[in-house]
């Protein structure tokens, strides 16, 4: 039965992924002539504390994004373009890389969308990093190194034998003996990365940059290459799946630094180089751009009027200007070029009080300009500005989102929130009640379970029972509430899609202080195909997910509610089932009663069911049998009986590991009675997510188990903040 209805979920999932590309490939189509118009070159800017990168479009809408990188923490922070023109930062993701020496951007997930390649010289790492999801990170995937100090990367497209649709890997290092200064090509494999390629390089290679030398024309790779005479810009051409060198800048002083763009508004690529602290840029052009050779023209040195922090160039109008951030951060200035003439100043600017400009990131008709508190530290404001002709515009400011963990951050908020609200205080107040999720329509029931004690597990002359339900122990459970059915889609999917839930709230009260809190949480990534697989959304229970996604929705509803709500553990679920019985079904012993109470195997026409269809069980719980299996708070171990004691107060065997979670109560795709008894066990394997319906993988959230769901608990007594987490973040499923 189950096989029968894989090959049916495949079909499924390759009708609706053809169907979603059809429709994105639209999407972008359209964004591209929106956003066409200036050359905006993607460029990575490196400062003493951050990176910045212009030109990813990480959600593929055709609109290019921001990137800032805290180089000592990792951390990233995005500002997604979803209008023209209008950039909304997300909260910081987590690289799992420390002392970030390079990133770069590219195609290497998909072709329509851009990735993120990190690299930390003196750790020794490399990662790559989807970003498609603008409102959850994706999972980090490390390369192992082949080189020692790889200390710059850049996705670009290298040909030769195997060229790859996707962007391959440039990787630059440093620390290789004899020969320190290597160049590395790994081949992009449908996102698994392959050696292919490595030669030895005259200096320390750094800064590397797609470059079009010609307006719209092919790629070609520019690099900063250092040793003991000095710098030297290095174009190459990489056709032929090795490095040719096609022209070079040489003389070049020692830490050199370097922008692009079309200052002149003609078709070849010009550069600006400067050495941070001093007051000279060197301006140059190209006198000659073949495919084979590439020909600088002598540099043109002008005067600035303060020593220069850092140069970037912004396309606005069809001209290239120049942002300079002077001094170390105490004021930047906008300036017209033209090739022709020195640099003309028109506008100035000035940071507020007590803060210093950190760096910038230009976009397509302005920049966003990044403030922090003092030199030396990560940025945490920004400054919008807009570019026309020569009128510079400040467009909006705001704060950026904070370097803190989010969940650090959010959960004594949460806490604070839940004990201000809670106005039950003994089980005598404990009431049935049904509430409305902030901010929506959608409704969910809990019911009060009394605290109370009974017989765990199973007795050996129980038909169907397994050895670890073993032995059977006392246990006494404080008392909580219980959601009266599975947790549906309607609930589950204003946690899964963030933007549909955001519309919602023009349409339903909505507290903007609780919805700041709740926006804060780490959600799932949007879905490429339809998670119910064809059997039904409005009033069915949510699937597909993971114990950690079950976890984090718990955390969002008490965030929007003020209500603490959990996962229950095994022992609360089973005495939850159990309503005060001790036979193998709260029913009685006869599995033929089965039919008027669970949806199984043999009733459920191969697909899950509306909640609530079945008779509850004396508690009123519905399909607390059948319909999907509930997963449990606990880590699932065969032996926690023999070794939890003969009498336990609120059992819960902690998490330490990613597998196995339990998962009790029997699923619509089970046909053995024996697996619906109440004392009746399960556990979730890491197979559940082999074929994750997600591309790329989002290992954390999604799964593709179509019989597996999750109930909601609420404890009467509420825990401290610091252990919260405890609940909402156990066992993460990483692999």
């Amino acid at each position: 039965m189950r096989k029968s209805f894989s090959n049916l979920k495949i079909n499924s999932v390759k009708y609706i992924n053809m169907k979603y590309l059809k429709i994105i490939s639209a999407t972008i189509a359209i964004g591209i002539n929106i956003a066409s118009g200036a050359n905006l070159i993607p460029f990575v800017y490196d400062t003493e504390k951050e990176l910045t990168a212009t030109g990813g479009d990480f959600d593929g809408n055709g609109l290019a994004d921001l990137l800032l990188v805290d180089k000592g923490s990792g951390k990233y922070r995005i500002a997604y373009q979803f209008t023209q023109g209008e950039f909304t930062w997300v909260n910081h993701r987590v690289s799992g890389v420390k002392d970030v020496s390079g990133v770069g951007l590219g195609k290497l997930f998909s072709t329509d969308k851009d990735g993120i390649a990190m690299t930390a010289a003196d750790a020794n790492q490399i990662v790559v990093v989807s970003a498609e999801s603008t409102t959850s990170a994706s999972t980090p995937i490390p390369i192992p190194p082949p080189v020692l100090g790889p200390n710059v990367i850049l996705p670009v497209s290298i040909g030769g034998e195997g060229k790859s649709q996707l962007y391959d890997l440039y990787l630059g290092s440093i620390y290789n003996d004899p020969d320190p200064y290597k160049v590395t090509f790994f081949r992009n494999k449908n996102g698994k990365f392959e050696k292919f390629y490595e030669t030895k390089v005259p200096g320390a290679p750094g800064k590397p940059n797609r470059i079009q030398l010609k307006k719209s024309g092919k790629e070609f790779v520019s690099v900063l290459s250092s040793d003991d005479k000095g710098d030297t810009l290095r174009v190459e051409n990489l056709d032929s799946g090795k490095i040719v060198v096609i022209g070079q800048l040489t003389g070049l002083t020692a830490g050199s630094d370097y922008t692009a763009g079309y200052f002149s508004g003609g078709e070849n690529c010009e550069f600006i180089f400067y050495n941070p602290g001093s007051n000279f840029i060197k301006y140059v052009q190209l006198s000659d751009v073949q495919n084979d050779r590439v020909k600088f023209a002598n540099p043109v040195t002008y005067q600035l009027d303060s020593p220069i922090f850092k140069v970037y160039t912004v396309q606005a109008d069809n001209t290239a200007k120049l942002l300079v951030i002077s001094g170390k951060g105490e004021k930047a200035g906008i300036y017209d070029f033209n090739g022709k003439q020195a640099p003309s100043l028109i506008s100035s600017i000035t940071p507020p009080e007590k803060m210093f400009y950190m760096s910038a990131i230009p976009f397509t008709g302005g920049f966003h300009i990044l403030l922090s508190s003092g030199v030396g530290k990560f940025s945490m404001e920004f400054k919008d500005y807009r570019i026309s002709g020569n009128k510079v515009t400040d467009f909006k400011s705001g704060q950026l989102p904070s370097m803190d963990d989010t969940d650090e951050f959010t959960i004594p908020l949460i806490h604070k929130q839940i004990l201000a609200s809670l106005a039950e205080k003994a089980e005598t107040d404990m009431k049935p009640y049904t509430n409305t999720i902030p901010g929506s329509g959608v409704t969910y029931a809990m019911v009060p379970i009394p605290g109370g004690e009974f017989l765990m597990g199973s007795p050996t002359t129980e038909k169907g029972h397994k050895p670890d339900e073993e032995p059977q122990h006392r246990v006494k459970i404080s008392p909580f509430w219980m959601g009266r059915f599975e947790v549906t889609w309607n609930e589950y999917e204003l946690f899964m899609y963030p933007d549909d839930e955001k519309k919602l709230r023009t349409q339903y009260p909505s507290n903007p202080e609780v919805d700041k809190l709740s926006d804060a949480i780490t959600r799932p990534s949007k879905p490429y195909v339809e998670m119910s697989f064809g059997m039904g959304k409005d009033g069915y229970p949510a699937i597909a997910m993971t114990q950690h996604a079950a976890n984090k929705y718990c955390q969002w509803l008490s965030a929007k509610t003020g209500h603490f709500y959990r996962l229950p553990t095994e022992a609360e679920w089973e005495y939850a089932c159990r309503a005060g019985t001790k036979t193998a079904y709260f029913f009685g012993e006869d599995p033929t009663q089965l039919n008027d109470c669970a949806w199984t195997g043999q009733n459920s026409d191969f697909k899950y069911h509306k909640v609530g269809e079945k008779k509850p069980n004396p508690w009123g719980l519905y399909d607390i049998l059948g319909n999907v299996l509930e997963f449990c708070l606990d880590q699932y171990d065969p032996n926690y009986y023999k070794t939890c004691g003969e009498f336990i107060v609120d059992p819960w065997n902690k998490a330490t590991k990613p597998y196995p979670h339990s998962v009790r109560g029997g699923s619509w795709d089970d046909e053995d009675v024996a697996l619906f008894r109440s004392a009746a066990r399960r556990f979730s394997d890491r197979s559940w997510k082999a074929t994750d319906p997600q591309l790329p993988k989002s290992h954390w959230y999604f799964s593709d188990v179509q019989w597996c769901g999750f109930r909601l608990v609420r404890p009467l007594k509420v825990p401290p903040p610091e252990d919260l987490a405890k609940y909402w973040i156990s066992g993460v499923e990483k692999d």
